[in-house]
């Protein structure tokens, strides 16, 4: 790899940092992380990814440093939230009260989710930064001799919080697996306020984040009597795919929430917000959390999972909760909220996410507008137990042969959805070839079906390239497929009467 320097400015000013452990073998003293430090501020609009955070309120306030690697995410030291130096920081919302700043936006940090083996974490803004582009991950790691450029929101050598940001370059002496040792050039140095800022190598042109400050000497820091300038920064580079599993930890839904016809989407988030957008025709507006405190159904490995459908026929999505005991609650749509729910069926613990005896549905399968359960077991046959208003029915067989669709890992997935607007749900099935076929409901049996689209392979269970998911987006009575990729973004692909068209994206959550 070709060291590509960085022109150098003499330092005055420093990086902030967080609260850090010290390293072992007394290689640096026990003192808060550091940031860089460098002569003058850097020029408007010069990285302006990187992020200044305030965490805790009042004299306990301290000040960390950030970088943007997508809308709504920043990448920091873990160390940054601990409440005490070397204490635990768990997956979840911030312990304190936690804000970043991107130029003149600042918003709440609502959850961190910290690595295990590095000092860092990514953490989750209430709303997304869509005026500033976000930083790309380095795939390559730091060498011996190369010369990175350190930004934060840190101590200068004569300010406490300077409010602005400060650069500085950093030859790096040597790595590990998951560490960079710096050395600041012509006095630069890592300061109290700037742990958790980047390390940033350019590359034709741009810049990547490499590494982020965690731990430093801080010589020449306001306050400090230190001369070394040496530092340990956290490796980034290599981590794209953690980062882009943790922003896609999320489920997303598609259900008619506010009752226009009109499919919105529904996203629980690993922190356990229920976060609602809106259709709005062409486009779909700003999330608002509707509920909140179900972090432990995200996954369908800890206390249950939920669903979405209109379950008493008033045209908005209710909320389904089936739990691990296998009860399963109607939290009725109350329109900006959810209700604390009634208990409809139970008896279905082993019915969560298809590994066991089998998987639940839910949808209006015989055209009265209230959600049906379809009963999908392991032996391939599907029931519907009608919905009775108060509870469903003990069903009828409506379809077999359906046994390699259950755990998506075997020949493919399905979903029900009605797709040609008869008010009724049809079944699509979603074969690992990558073809989708729509058997149209007939009112006790879903026929042999036609093809309607092909090409999705990738896109089974969410692990590839994203997931698919069926509503009617323009309001027509008919299914159109959102297509949910990995990068965030969300298109509608219209329901054309025999194919769903090409699409366009309407949202980048």
């Amino acid at each position: 790899m070709s060291h590509i320097g960085i022109r150098t400015r003499r330092a005055r000013g420093t990086l902030t940092a967080g609260i850090v452990a010290a390293l072992a073998a007394g290689l640096i003293t026990a003192a808060p992380a550091a940031q860089a430090v460098s002569d003058k501020p850097a020029a408007a609009g010069d990285h302006a990814f990187t992020a200044q955070l305030r965490i805790g309120e009042g004299d306990a306030m301290r000040g960390c440093s950030a970088a943007l690697v997508h809308q709504q995410w920043l990448l920091t030291a873990t160390s940054c939230f601990a409440t005490a130096p070397g204490a635990e920081v768990k997956s979840g919302k911030p312990a304190l009260k936690s804000r970043a700043t991107l130029g003149k936006q600042t918003v709440d940090i609502v959850e961190v989710v910290p690595r295990d083996d590095r000092d860092v974490a990514m953490v989750r803004l209430a709303e997304p930064i869509t005026a500033v582009k976000p930083v790309e991950l380095a795939a390559d790691a730091p060498e011996a001799g190369e010369t990175l450029l350190g930004a934060g929101f840190g101590r200068t050598r004569t300010e406490w919080v300077p409010n602005q940001l400060h650069t500085g370059e950093f030859r790096v002496d040597s790595t590990t697996d998951t560490t960079v040792a710096l050395t600041g050039q012509d006095g630069v140095s890592v300061c109290k306020g700037d742990a958790g800022g980047p390390a940033l190598r350019r590359k034709g042109g741009e810049v990547e984040l490499t590494a982020v400050h965690s731990r430093s000497w801080q010589g020449g820091c306001f306050g400090e009597t230190e001369t070394r300038t040496g530092a340990v920064d956290a490796r980034v580079d290599g981590l794209a795919g953690w980062v882009k599993d943790v922003r896609n930890r999320d489920r997303s839904y598609s259900a008619d929430i506010d009752g226009d016809g009109k499919a919105d989407l529904v996203v629980l988030r690993s922190n356990g917000d229920v976060v609602v957008y809106r259709n709005q025709g062409d486009t779909f507006a700003p999330g608002r959390v509707m509920s909140g405190g179900w972090d432990l159904f995200v996954t369908w490995k800890d206390l249950g999972r939920l669903y979405f459908a209109d379950v008493n026929g008033d045209r908005k999505a209710d909320m389904l909760v089936h739990t691990k005991d296998g009860n399963i609650a109607v939290r009725t749509n109350h329109g900006t909220y959810f209700d604390q729910g009634k208990h409809w069926s139970g008896g279905w613990d082993r019915f969560i996410d298809g590994s066991d005896l089998g998987r639940l549905y839910f949808a209006d399968v015989n055209g009265d507008g209230k959600a049906d359960m379809l009963v999908h077991t392991k032996d391939g046959n599907i029931a519907v137990r009608t919905n009775r208003g108060t509870h469903w029915d003990q069903g009828t067989h409506w379809s077999g042969g359906w046994d390699h669709f259950l755990t998506w890992k075997d020949l493919g997935r399905l979903y029900f959805a009605d797709v040609n607007g008869d008010r009724k749900a049809d079944m699509l099935v979603h074969t690992k070839d990558g073809n989708i076929a729509v058997r149209t409901n007939r009112g006790t049996h879903w026929d042999q079906g036609t093809h309607w689209s092909g090409g999705w392979d990738h896109f089974i269970d969410g692990t590839e390239l994203g997931t698919l998911k069926f509503g009617d987006a323009t309001g027509d009575g008919k299914a159109d497929m959102f297509v949910h990729t990995k990068d965030g973004r969300v298109a509608v692909r219209t329901n054309r009467g025999t194919y769903w068209d090409s699409g366009k994206v309407v949202i980048t959550l």
